[in-house]
């Protein structure tokens, strides 16, 4: 049977890999958002931004965090909106997404 400490000592290990790298993922996150066309539908970019902040949403409650996975729940969420509508974010769209970002980096430093 395995040792209940060596595999909370693994899962730790784990845990601090995956808040290391949490920056450089929000860094790839807004620089695929920053890459969006301002005036034009872009499918594939979107669906791989799209893609970022669900694996975000997922992973974060893997680690335990919880107010991680929420924000970036609420991004992905805003994002479902604007992909269903296959709409241009307009200037007000643009202001709530970068909302979400300047909390998700909050969550980040939270931990």
């Amino acid at each position: 049977m395995a040792d209940p400490a060596d595999f909370q000592a693994k899962l730790r290990v784990l845990s601090d890999a995956y808040v290391a790298q949490l920056p450089d993922r929000l860094t790839q996150i807004e620089q695929a958002w920053g890459q969006l066309p301002r005036n034009e539908w872009d499918e594939a970019s979107f669906e791989g931004l799209h893609r970022m902040v669900h694996s975000l949403t997922g992973s974060g409650k893997t680690f335990g965090l919880a107010l991680l996975s929420d924000v970036a729940r609420k991004l992905e969420e805003y994002l479902d909106a604007l992909a269903q509508a296959k709409s241009v974010p307009g200037e007000e769209q643009r202001k709530r997404i970068q909302h979400l970002l300047n909390d998700l980096h909050q969550a980040i430093k939270q931990h």
